[in-house]
């Protein structure tokens, strides 16, 4: 996971769309723009909602390298609280 991160975010930045003065607005409304793309597709069913549910994806990995967040952990705590939930449920 780390190398996907790593090479997604510099070739975000290699590009120009990601530098030290993105903001957490900015990040929020290229998200959003993501988010819609992909219920756009997914309702639409044009075969494309599975790229936009990547780039979903990608734009939150962005976001946790830009400010220095181990999602690959936070993802690993997330999912054991889940099952912890589902096993108390039972």
């Amino acid at each position: 996971m780390k190398n996907i991160i790593e090479s997604n975010y510099k070739s975000i930045v290699d590009r120009g769309l990601i530098s030290p003065k993105t903001t957490k607005r900015d990040f929020i409304l290229k998200l959003e723009e993501e988010v819609q793309e992909f219920i756009d597709a997914a309702l639409n069913s044009n075969g494309s909602e599975s790229e936009e549910l990547a780039d979903v994806i990608l734009v939150c990995l962005n976001i946790s390298k830009h400010y220095g967040i181990n999602i690959e952990s936070e993802i690993n705590n997330k999912i054991r609280k889940n099952f912890n939930r589902s096993v108390r449920s039972i």
